[in-house]
C-alpha cells in the first residue's frame, strides 16, 4: 500500500508494511521537516515585480515553505505576492524587501485574501481554515493586546488600564506627539507629602511658610517678612485702653460762642436794691450812705424798692481763636478677627 502525506507539513504516512527497506530514511526525512518548520530559516529574494510562489514538497524538509521564519529581501519594482501553501499553518516573517512598493501574503488560489507586511517589519501570519490571512501583530505588533499585562523583562510594564509602569525615562520626550512634557527645571504645586517621580522639592527657606500671591505679569517674585505661622497661628485678643491724643499743635480758628443764656432767679446772687425816700416823697440818694439809716431833711427815710426794668432775653459770650497745647486720652476698643486660616500644605517642586 502507497503512502499517504499530512496536509499542513506533508510528512509522510507509511502504510503497514509500506518502505520495508527505507522506513527508516523515509522516518528522518519526516523529522528534518518537523525540525524546519520549527526553527528554519529562508532567506528569499523576490526582487522585481512578479508574484512568488513558495515550494512544497511531499515529505521535503528543504521545500521552501517547510521553513518557520522565512525574510523576503531584493529591491521590489512593483506590488507583489507571495503565496504560501493553502493549509491552515503559521509563520514568521520579515519584509526585508526595499522600493516604494508593497509585499503581501496571500493563500495559493486565494490572492483576495492578501496580507500587506509593512517594509521593515516582522509579523506572525496565521492562514485559518477558511484561507484567510490573520496578521497576529498587525505588523510589528501593531494591535498587540493583552487582558491584563504585558511585560517586557523587569523594567517595563504595560498595563491593560493604559498606565505605563518603567524603572527609568530617557530623554524628555520631545519627539512623541500629542504628550504635554515638562521642561527641566518646570516649576509646580503639587497637594501632596513628597514631589513625584522625575520631581525634586524645592527647600529655598524663602519658600518656606509662605502664602500664595497670584499675579496677571511675571511671576516668582518673592517679599514679606513675617512666616505665616506668625501672623495666622491662632486668635488674636481685643484689648479696650486709654489712648493719648497729642493735641500741642492743634490750632482751632474761627468765630466761636458759649450757648446762649437766660438768667432767672435761682441762677442769679441773692440780693436788695434799697432806696430812701425824703419828705417830700422823692428818692433821695445823695448825700447819705443807702446802707445806713442816715435821715434826711430831719426826717426819717422810708424805705423804698426800685422799679423793675429789662427784657429778660439770653445772652451769649463771644469767643476768639485759641490754641489747645498738651495731651488728651479717649477709651479706644479695637476687635480684631480670629485671623487662623484653614490651609492646606503645598510644596513646589522642580522637573528633574
Amino acid at each position: 500500500m502507497a503512502s499517504t502525506y499530512s496536509d499542513s507539513l506533508k510528512l509522510e504516512l507509511m502504510a503497514t508494511g509500506a518502505n520495508a527497506n527505507t522506513w527508516g530514511n523515509n522516518t528522518n526525512e519526516n523529522l528534518k521537516t518537523i525540525d524546519a518548520f520549527n526553527a528554519g530559516y529562508l532567506s528569499k529574494s523576490v526582487a522585481g515585480s512578479a508574484d512568488i510562489t513558495l515550494s512544497s514538497n511531499n515529505a521535503d524538509p528543504t521545500a521552501e515553505s517547510s521553513n518557520k521564519v522565512i525574510e523576503f529581501t531584493g529591491a521590489l519594482t512593483g506590488d507583489i505576492k507571495v503565496f504560501i501553501p493553502a493549509v491552515e499553518n503559521n509563520y514568521i516573517f520579515f519584509n526585508n524587501t526595499s522600493g516604494s512598493h508593497t509585499l503581501s501574503i496571500a493563500p495559493t488560489g486565494h490572492a483576495g485574501n492578501a496580507v500587506a507586511i509593512t517594509q521593515g517589519a516582522h509579523t506572525i501570519m496565521y492562514n485559518n481554515a477558511d484561507n484567510k490571512i490573520v496578521d497576529l501583530f498587525a505588523n510589528s505588533f501593531g494591535n498587540l493586546s493583552a487582558k491584563t499585562q504585558i511585560k517586557i523583562g523587569d523594567n517595563i510594564k504595560l498595563n491593560a488600564n493604559g498606565v505605563v509602569q518603567a524603572t527609568a525615562l530617557v530623554g524628555n520626550g520631545g519627539g512623541l506627539s500629542g504628550v504635554e512634557e515638562f521642561a527641566s527645571g518646570t516649576e509646580a504645586l503639587f497637594v501632596q507629602t513628597s514631589s513625584p517621580t522625575g520631581f525634586t522639592t524645592n527647600t529655598n527657606a524663602t519658600l518656606s511658610e509662605c502664602c500664595l500671591q497670584v499675579v496677571n505679569g511675571t511671576g516668582k517674585g518673592t517679599g514679606g517678612a513675617d512666616a505665616f505661622s506668625s501672623v495666622f497661628g491662632g486668635t488674636k485678643n481685643a484689648t479696650a485702653t486709654d489712648v493719648p491724643i497729642d493735641i500741642s499743635s492743634l490750632s482751632l480758628g474761627g468765630t466761636f460762642s458759649v450757648g446762649a443764656t437766660t438768667l432767672s432767679t435761682p441762677t442769679i446772687p441773692s440780693h436788695t436794691h434799697n432806696a430812701r425816700q425824703g419828705g417830700s416823697g422823692n428818692l433821695r440818694t445823695r448825700g447819705h450812705n443807702i446802707g445806713s439809716q442816715n435821715t434826711y431833711d430831719g426826717r426819717p427815710p422810708t424805705p423804698q424798692n426800685s422799679g423793675n426794668t429789662g427784657g429778660g432775653g439770653s445772652h451769649t459770650h463771644p469767643i476768639g481763636t485759641f490754641n489747645l497745647t498738651g495731651t488728651c486720652t479717649s477709651p479706644l476698643s479695637v476687635s480684631v478677627p480670629n485671623m487662623d486660616l484653614k490651609f492646606v500644605d503645598s510644596i513646589i517642586s522642580i522637573k528633574d
